[in-house]
């Protein structure tokens, strides 16, 4: 399922970056509710939702680069 993996992905990298699920629903205006039932398979995500969830977690491993870069 397609979905199911792009799901994965997306959580693998936030883990990987440490950014958790709460940061990622406020910055893309979701609430992390949905976000976990997007991991727990209990609802698929909109194509808007899910594009807006990427670029979030986007921006917020950009600003994590960052500021390592500055650090």
């Amino acid at each position: 399922n397609y979905t199911a993996q792009a799901i994965e992905n997306f959580y693998a990298l936030a883990k990987s970056h440490n950014i958790r699920a709460y940061q990622i629903a406020t910055e893309a205006g979701l609430t992390r509710v949905t976000l976990s039932n997007w991991k727990s398979h209990r609802n698929e995500p909109t194509l808007n939702a899910f594009l807006a969830a990427q670029h979030a977690l986007d921006r917020l491993v950009a600003l994590k680069q960052a500021q390592k870069n500055e650090g």
